[in-house]
């Protein structure tokens, strides 16, 4: 909930930190009499303003001067904003003087054609965001009397990048912040839905995260499809529908085929204390009523069938033939030496060698797999499988044919 609660009030606080002196009318009064008072910005004008119904104002063409602050460098931000709709807000809870303990309990409002000058940009560009106008929409409703949080739309939208939107209905939710962590423990979620529609964002942002990290996008995509795929094995033919929707949408990165939607919709409310329970085969649609629609899904996207063997005569290469390590025992010679290596979920290892057991580590690269033991290099190679045959290839081009046995027969 304390994401949530600062979701909400980071759009409230642009939403209102960017109005100023408008003309005499209800809902603009009220916000020049009992609001701007509490906003702190340096400096503000606007090309016009119009009334919206009893309560509600349109602002065009705003210009904010936010004060400098440590995200940006200790210089002020010159923001502008196409257009600012207020639809309804909780006046009487943002005025001068209201109970600091009291949050408000509706709002309805849209930012279109956010732009940032040169400073803010130069903070995003490192991590790959694009200079392009962002709209923001914020429509949520608390009702006091049966505490049901409604959050009808909270929509991100960076244009011709990527577009984020998410609803839901929490019951159990004071309007009180002094009561936050109440609100956290007890609230029960009925429904959700989040919507990702990325047309490039990814593609951007995640070689940029990569080279931060000293490590490649591919590298990050498969470390974050290995617990996924692992999670799958066992699940019933619906958790796996919905997993293999999500692997596919992240597999396909660089240039996903459309947006992806997933809902949550428990069949009955659902509370954080549910979340031990996750782990249950099919817990994920039984429990929690997940789907997932995705136009690019592929079926058994998230891993291999347990239990394939040779004479299915599946071929899988790199990060595919990677995942379907997890939870099994490499075995064969490498150099002469006869070893059994198993392959932890959690991304450990254990090696039998020699008589001795060794504790190690396993990731995917690109299309490669690692492992690294201590006083040892990482050792890396291309990798392919067709049914219970792993052919791992070392970097001098060197093949070694090894077996995949199911599980963890060497108690490794």
């Amino acid at each position: 909930m304390r994401k949530i609660w600062a979701a909400l009030g980071l759009v409230l606080a642009v939403g209102f930190g960017f109005a100023g002196s408008v003309s005499a009318q209800s809902g603009l009064q009220r916000f020049e009499s009992e609001i701007k008072p509490e906003i702190d910005l340096k400096k503000f004008t606007y090309g016009s303003a119009s009334t919206l119904g009893s309560a509600g104002f349109v602002l065009n063409d705003v210009v904010a001067v936010a004060p400098a602050n440590p995200a940006t460098g200790d210089k002020e931000t010159t923001i502008r904003i196409d257009r600012i709709t207020v639809d309804e807000i909780d006046f009487d809870r943002l005025r001068k003087g209201a109970n600091e303990d009291e949050a408000p309990r509706f709002a309805k409002i849209r930012l279109e054609g956010i732009t940032g000058d040169d400073t803010l940009a130069a903070v995003l560009a490192p991590y790959g965001v694009p200079k392009v106008p962002v709209d923001i929409a914020l429509d949520y409703r608390i009702d006091t009397a049966t505490k049901v949080l409604t959050l009808s739309k909270l929509e991100v939208n960076l244009r011709g990048q990527a577009r984020v939107s998410l609803s839901l209905v929490l019951d159990g939710i004071s309007d009180k912040p002094s009561q936050m962590q109440s609100s956290q423990d007890n609230g029960r979620l009925r429904t959700a839905s989040l919507d990702i529609d990325d047309t490039g964002l990814l593609a951007k942002i995640l070689p940029a995260m990569a080279k931060e990290q000293g490590t490649t996008a591919e590298a990050m995509i498969a470390m974050a499809v290995v617990p996924i795929g692992a999670f799958a094995q066992g699940q019933g033919p619906a958790a796996k529908k919905a997993l293999d929707a999500i692997v596919s949408f992240i597999s396909d990165w660089k240039q996903p085929k459309g947006p992806i939607k997933i809902t949550i919709k428990p069949a009955k409310t659902a509370s954080m204390a549910d979340l031990d329970r996750i782990m249950e085969p099919n817990a994920l649609t039984d429990l929690f009523g997940l789907a997932v629609e995705y136009g690019g899904t592929r079926a058994g996207a998230a891993g291999v069938a347990e239990g394939a063997t040779a004479g299915e005569a599946k071929v899988l290469s790199g990060g595919a033939a990677s995942l379907s390590l997890a939870g099994n025992t490499l075995t064969g010679q490498i150099d002469g030496e006869v070893f059994f290596e198993f392959y932890r979920k959690d991304g450990t290892t254990g090696l039998l060698e020699d008589g001795e057991i060794s504790p190690g580590k396993w990731t995917i690269e690109g299309e490669k797999i690692c492992t690294k033991y201590e006083d040892e290099d990482k050792e890396c190679y291309t990798i392919k499988r067709e049914g219970e045959v792993v052919t791992l290839t070392d970097p001098k081009g060197k093949a070694y044919r090894l077996k995949l046995l199911a599980g963890n027969p060497k108690n490794l």
